[in-house]
């Protein structure tokens, strides 16, 4: 007997309902409809859970990179401080011990004036060592002299404060490159490609993925050093002279305390000659031109950042000793500091800007704290921030751009 085409469709409702209740009853599971829906939603589950990880991650990542720029520009500020006093102290040590040198010479020296002016019985030994009377300018010569050295203490014991301030940071950040590195190396390629291709559109897991790439720098594992030291080597007061003879500790001294090498620092190479400069890239604000010294700039991609440091042989560089190395390599002696390199730039540069959109390649580049030289496209080149390797950023990565040119 033939079926109405709605009693046939009945029918076929009927057998799969039975069907359905053999295999229920028989345990047979429904292998062809389930099993592809679990696995979509295992998959699915575990890319929200990374994507939720990854950009918490990414958004501490992004608060530490702050951090860390504005730790390395204090830093560099304090050094330049340092740097500026401990020449000022240099200076006023050799005035004075040639000013006690000409008295002793011509007789003119009277006792009383040494026996107020020193702080203790050492203090006062060392000045009867010369033997006589000291005049009111040597008196106030002094007192400059143990000022400076009181100050360059004080800014001494700052650096080394900020220095662990700063390790704290990098420590931290370490840390979180780990815990990044370590959830992308637990997805599968797949996931991986989905969550790149996602962090295009979100700011926070792009951190999170950068953040894990960082992790293989190495830069983290460097520990922050300074080339400030504690125990200064201008010497002690003696009689208006200096014990220690006012030598100077520097940031222009290449073998000062800053060596990176120490504490697991990497091992000094010498300077290499630098490849040709590559290709400039386009630039719709100029025509691009090819500078000298971010050739050498170029060359020391990779190597970490060390407060103060300007050369390898110091394990690294900080913003402005990579520009001050670059251009040493021409036979051009630059101030130390991002900000007195700047004045200099502004005030010498064959041709300065303040207009990113005239911006050259291989332009040095200021910002608040931060100095580097521009690629194109937006882009620079430089020693970064602690806890980072010297290579490229984008030119808003560092606050308020001040200005660019070319010596």
């Amino acid at each position: 007997m033939r079926l109405l085409p709605r009693y046939r469709r009945a029918a076929r409702a009927l057998t799969a309902v039975t069907l359905a209740g053999v295999l229920g009853a028989s345990g047979a599971a429904p292998y062809i409809s389930t099993l592809p829906i679990a696995a979509y939603a295992d998959t699915q589950s575990e890319l929200d859970a990374a994507r939720a990880q990854l950009s918490e991650i990414g958004a501490e990542y992004q608060a530490l990179q702050e951090k860390l720029q504005q730790a390395g520009a204090e830093l560099e500020e304090t050094a330049s401080q340092i740097e500026s006093t401990q020449q000022e102290l240099d200076q006023a040590q050799k005035l004075l011990s040639q000013n006690v040198s000409d008295d002793y010479k011509q007789g003119n020296v009277s006792l009383i004036d040494i026996l107020l002016s020193s702080t203790d019985f050492t203090d006062l030994i060392s000045r009867v060592f010369y033997a006589g009377k000291v005049n009111d300018a040597q008196t106030e010569a002094i007192d400059q002299v143990k000022e400076l050295q009181t100050q360059l203490e004080e800014q001494q014991a700052q650096q080394q404060a900020n220095l662990e301030a700063t390790q704290a940071q990098v420590d931290e950040q370490a840390a979180n490159q780990a815990r990044a590195s370590a959830l992308v190396a637990s997805l599968s390629a797949e996931l991986q490609a989905e969550l790149e291709a996602e962090a295009a559109q979100n700011e926070n897991l792009a951190s999170g993925i950068q953040s894990a790439e960082d992790a293989s720098n190495g830069a983290s594992n460097v520990p922050v050093a300074g080339n400030g030291s504690t125990d200064n080597a201008g010497g002690t007061v003696s009689g208006g002279g200096s014990t220690g003879g006012g030598s100077s500790n520097n940031s222009n001294n290449t073998n000062n305390s800053g060596g990176g090498t120490q504490g697991g620092g990497s091992t000094p190479a010498p300077s290499p000659t630098p490849e040709p400069d590559p290709a400039p890239p386009t630039n719709s604000g100029g025509s691009a031109t090819v500078s000298s010294p971010i050739s050498y700039a170029l060359a020391m991609a990779g190597q970490p950042y060390v407060s103060a440091g300007e050369s390898l042989a110091e394990g690294g560089f900080d913003c402005s000793g990579l520009v001050y190395y670059a251009y040493r390599q021409i036979g051009i002696t630059l101030p130390r500091s991002s900000g007195s390199q700047y004045t200099y730039f502004k005030n010498n540069a064959g041709r300065f800007t303040t207009n990113k959109n005239e911006l050259q390649y291989g332009d040095v580049v200021f910002f608040p704290g931060h100095v580097a030289f521009y690629v194109g496209n937006g882009q620079v080149f430089g020693a970064t921030r602690p806890g980072q390797v010297a290579g490229y950023g984008n030119i808003n990565w560092y606050g308020t751009f001040l200005g660019g040119g070319q010596l």
